[in-house]
């Protein structure tokens, strides 16, 4: 393997639609159907969860696997911990903060939980 580089955002964005796909089977599964008052918070919930457990167990969640990109902590490389895999993911559910990169792309949620997301390939 290559040394890893900061994720750019086209492997982001490839993540980021297939989570979002499983979260909206997830809403689909659980019997809601797009108009339905809960759908779409269903859809987010699952979404939120997605990351939190596969980021915290795996380093990275099944779209991150598919794009080749794994999160990492900053400092070392090392698997980030619980409590700042939770920070990150409440950052990401504010949706802005992860759409404001530093001028090395790394954006403002990895920053504040002290994770890197790289490339594996």
């Amino acid at each position: 393997m290559t040394e890893a580089t900061t994720a750019g955002f086209g492997p982001r964005v490839l993540a980021f639609l297939i989570d979002g796909f499983l979260a909206d089977v997830i809403a689909l599964i659980s019997g809601r159907r797009p108009g339905d008052a809960a759908y779409g918070l269903i859809t987010y919930g699952a979404f939120l969860l997605i990351e939190l457990v596969f980021v915290s167990l795996a380093g990275q969640t099944p779209g991150m696997r598919v794009a080749g990109l794994v999160v990492v902590r900053a400092s070392d490389g090392g698997r980030p911990r619980l409590g700042w895999v939770v920070v990150r993911t409440l950052l990401l559910a504010a949706v802005v903060p992860a759409l404001i990169p530093d001028p090395t792309g790394r954006p403002m949620h990895d920053r504040a939980a002290g994770t890197r997301m790289l490339t594996t390939r």
